[in-house]
Order: C-alpha cells, then sequence, then structure tokens
C-alpha cells in the first residue's frame, strides 16, 4: 500500500445552504482553509520566514512549500486527520476539541484532551458541517491530506486559519519535528519529546540488540494481487535507529508511496532471505497465496503485523512504534 493517504470513498458533505456568519463554499478552486496559505516553493527546508516571533497574537509560519498566519495560542483546534495532523497538535500542546475517530491502534487517542468530540464523516468523506460546528480558530492537517483534499477540490473553505504539517512520512521526522515546533515558538516540547524518543531507543536496543544481530528484516504489505516493500520511509528510519538491517533499504528514493517497490505473486521468492517479515495488511487474501505461504519466515510463523497508524508520524507515533518494533523482533527468539 503506497504512503499516501488512503483515496478510497473520495466524496463530501457539502455544507450548501448551512447559515453560518463565514464564508463557506464547496468544490470551486484549490483547497484554501481560512484563505490564508498560498504555495510558496521550496526545498526540504523551513524558510527563513517564520521564525516563531509572536506579532498581535500570531505567528507568521512557513514551512516546506506553505506559510500562514496562525494563532499563538489557539483555543479551539480541530485536527483534519488523524495521524500527522492530530499527533502534531497535540505535540504543539494545543487544546484539540475535535477531530475524526481514532481506531483501535491509534496510540494518539489517549493524548487526545477531555471533552474531545468526534467530527462527522472521515478524512476521506469529510463533513464540511461538522467541522465547522466545532467553531475552530485553527485546522491542523498533514500535507498528504492537504494534497489530497486540494487535488479534488474537496473542502475549499474560509473557516478558520489552517496549519499544514510537514514530514509525516520523511524518514527526517527528528527534523521536522524539532523545526515545525520552533517555529510555532515550542521548542521546549520538541525537545521534551525527543529525549522521551531518545530514552525509549536506548532500552528497546539493549531489549533486542542480540535478537537482531546478523538477521534481515524486510517491511511490506500486501494487497491482492501483489505485495510491496517499503525501501525508505519514517517506518524504515525508526527500525535503523533500533538497529534492524533492512531489506529493500535504498535511501536514494523519494519517501512516500511510490517509493515502494511491487511485487506479483509469482515473484515473491524476493521475501526468502528475510529471517522477519513486518507486514501491512496481514490478513489479505494475497497472503493465501502458495508462493507466500512456502517463505521461510512464513513457515515459521515470524511474520508481525505493521500497524497503518504508526507507518507515519513525527516524535509522538515514533517512540510509539519502538515498542512495537520491540515485539516484533521477539519473534526471533
Amino acid at each position: 500500500m503506497p504512503a499516501a493517504p488512503p483515496l478510497a470513498r473520495p466524496s463530501l458533505r457539502t455544507a450548501t445552504g448551512h447559515p453560518t456568519r463565514r464564508r463557506f463554499a464547496v468544490g470551486a478552486g484549490a483547497l484554501t482553509l481560512g484563505g490564508l496559505l498560498a504555495a510558496c516553493g521550496g526545498d526540504d527546508r523551513p524558510t527563513a520566514t517564520g521564525s516563531g516571533a509572536k506579532n498581535s497574537g500570531t505567528v507568521d509560519f512557513a514551512y516546506q512549500d506553505f506559510r500562514a498566519k496562525l494563532p499563538a495560542d489557539p483555543q479551539r483546534v480541530v485536527a483534519l486527520d488523524p495521524r500527522t495532523g492530530m499527533e502534531f497538535a497535540v505535540l504543539a500542546g494545543y487544546p484539540v476539541v475535535a477531530g475524526y475517530r481514532l481506531e483501535k491502534g491509534n496510540h494518539l487517542a489517549e493524548r487526545v484532551p477531555k471533552g474531545y468530540r468526534t467530527l462527522e464523516g472521515n478524512e476521506t468523506e469529510p463533513s464540511a458541517e461538522s467541522i465547522l460546528a466545532q467553531d475552530p480558530d485553527l485546522l491542523v492537517v498533514g500535507e498528504e491530506w492537504w494534497q489530497y483534499y486540494k487535488e479534488r477540490k474537496l473542502l475549499t473553505q474560509d473557516i478558520a486559519p489552517v496549519l499544514v504539517v510537514g514530514g509525516g512520512f520523511s524518514p527526517h521526522w527528528r527534523r521536522h519535528t524539532e523545526q515545525q515546533l520552533t517555529r510555532l515558538g515550542r521548542a521546549p516540547r520538541a525537545k521534551k519529546q525527543l529525549d522521551a524518543y531518545d530514552t525509549r531507543l536506548a532500552a528497546a536496543r539493549q531489549e533486542v540488540g542480540r535478537l537482531l544481530k546478523g538477521r534481515k528484516i524486510a517491511v511490506a504489505g500486501a494487497q491482492k494481487p501483489q505485495f510491496w516493500a517499503q525501501t525508505n520511509s519514517f517506518y524504515l528510519a525508526v527500525a535503523r535507529d533500533l538497529g534492524m538491517e533492512l531489506m529493500f533499504y535504498d535511501p536514494e528514493r523519494e519517501p512516500g508511496g511510490k517509493s515502494n517497490r511491487f511485487f506479483g505473486l509469482e515473484r515473491l521468492d524476493v521475501f526468502a532471505p528475510a529471517d522477519l517479515i513486518i507486514l501491512q495488511n496481514p490478513d489479505d487474501p494475497a497472503t493465501k497465496a502458495k508462493t507466500w505461504q512456502q517463505l521461510p519466515a512464513v513457515r515459521a510463523g515470524r511474520v508481525a503485523p505493521l500497524n497503518y497508524y504508526s507507518n507515519a508520524g513525527l516524535a509522538f507515533t515514533a517512540t510509539a512504534l519502538l515498542d512495537e518494533l520491540v515485539s516484533a523482533a521477539k519473534l526471533l527468539g
């Protein structure tokens, strides 16, 4: 499965006819939540603008291709996706009043503030009325979902400023965590969580280091009629921190869905050298194929599940992922 937002059921419940004191439109032009963001061009580094200096209660924020004037201390924050957007909002210490339902396996569920309300719809079928009803003063969304909405001309609206969070699928998640929080004047929060990651990492290495020595590990996924292997991603970066020797790893590939390598059922022998396979969608019909069932790791019961909600993120997710990787590594014992 490509490391991009799921594209199933892309539809929209519009707010046509919904009375409001704010202009609200759907389906025309690019996604411009709050009308305060514009593409500005750039590379993977933050721009010089947006140092985090506050002016009249706002922060001029710029990162990668996005810029906005944001409230310095928002009071009603809505997260428009349950992974990177929600994670960054919580990392920043924002009062998150609403977002989409946090499914089982999403470690962020235990971090949302009391009183959190679940929006109607979901990230692929956003309910504009439900978002508007929260009276938000800031919307937070990961860059992949931003592009998804923009390309489909969904949720074109003028509700509140929007913070587009970069780096959710990037192996350089540490940098993205630190730089974006710093530009919002919240550097101490970045340091606290990165220190927590380092502490957990040291303990995890002690726990499973001997099991990983000399073992080959594949991080993969299944979706009939094919399998794929991750080559460069957030997930692989954390696994490499832990000391895993990863098959298919290729740092030259651009992170994201297009960086994956895909294999038909007749080519699954490429996974034969793996001592351990960490697999997304382990119950997919493709795993019934004889070529899969005959792989040494599969026959030995060394296939661990890959949690969708740990497949992209920043410092909170990286720390939670370490726990999952430790559990997977113990299959080698």
